[in-house]
């Protein structure tokens, strides 16, 4: 096994926490004039038929070091203590306010740990840079893409670069709209750049062999002829069809309706993101977009920062 295969090994989310969590949907919806793959992704149901998003939150909670915090600063195992400073040191990173309605959360960084796990569990891509771990103040926004993974692509000899989006809003049209902006304003500026500068300052592991392997990959801050640059975008919206599934009956009958539901509204989705990929000029970059709904992202929110506090 080469330095570069080795590092899809990285990977730490344990794919039992993704099954009892989160279930994904078979569609065939598709984009045309770009290479974009929409993934429909959903929160499962307890046993009363009610949408585990407190569950969710709270499993991802337990991410947290994972996320905040390189290998390459830790011990291998951790003991009890370490693992209780470290997972003090992790919620010192994160802004928690309260969120609702009428002051909604600004910080993103629930989605943004839900994009991490969703890249890992989904696309198989470690994630390569802890950018929590280089704020210098807790309440400072993380710069660039919202997350840094990648993966050796065994089909095409390729290592996939994915830069994260994450967007939770109420509305999909406007989640979808800000998504794209800000991948192209990420092209516009070259942030790429940096972002690749970073993957060689702060790599996330301590195997020098697979950094330098990767770091040879980037000829003066651009990708050279063994990358392929992605981005995987976070959908997540407040679904309208959750509202009428209390009156379905039983558990099986609600996720079943709710699923019918979900699949039609993905037609909507899938013209939504069509008419905005039809208006980005960038037909090179590749895409993964996961659509979530929510009964509600202020919810999630506040039961995200609820399992931090």
């Amino acid at each position: 096994m080469t330095s570069l295969e080795e590092l899809n090994e990285y990977t730490s989310v344990d794919q039992t926490d993704y099954n009892d969590c989160l279930g994904m949907v078979e569609h065939e919806y598709c984009i045309n004039g770009i290479n974009a793959q929409i993934r429909m992704h959903y929160i499962k149901f307890d046993g009363n038929g009610i949408p585990m998003v407190k569950a969710l939150a709270k499993m991802l909670y337990t991410y947290i070091i994972d996320y905040c915090i390189a290998t390459r600063n830790r011990p291998e195992p951790l003991t009890t203590r370490q693992s209780a400073k470290l997972t003090k040191q992790a919620r010192d990173l994160f802004r928690h306010p309260e969120v609702s309605d009428d002051s909604p959360d600004r910080t993103g960084e629930a989605g943004e740990l839900l994009l991490y796990f969703l890249i890992e569990a989904v696309l198989k891509a470690p994630q390569v840079v802890s950018k929590m771990e280089l704020k210098t103040n807790h309440k400072d926004e993380v710069k660039g893409s919202d997350g840094i993974h990648a993966r050796f692509n065994k089909e095409t000899g390729l290592v996939d670069f994915f830069f994260g989006e994450s967007k939770l809003y109420q509305d999909s049209s406007s989640a979808i709209a800000e998504a794209i902006k800000s991948v192209d304003q990420f092209h516009d500026i070259e942030m790429y750049q940096h972002e690749f500068t970073m993957v060689t300052k702060h790599f996330k592991y301590a195997d020098e062999k697979t950094r330098d392997a990767i770091s040879s990959l980037v000829i003066h801050g651009e990708p050279g002829p063994g990358v392929s640059i992605n981005h995987a975008c976070l959908i997540g919206y407040d679904f309208k069809g959750f509202r009428e599934l209390s009156n379905i009956g039983t558990p099986d009958k609600i996720l079943d309706g709710f699923l019918d539901a979900f699949i039609k509204d993905g037609e909507r989705l899938a013209k939504l993101i069509q008419k905005r990929f039809d208006e980005f000029d960038k037909k090179n970059i590749k895409f993964d977009v996961f659509f979530l709904p929510f009964p509600s992202v202020v919810e999630f929110r506040n039961a995200f920062n609820a399992a931090l506090d």
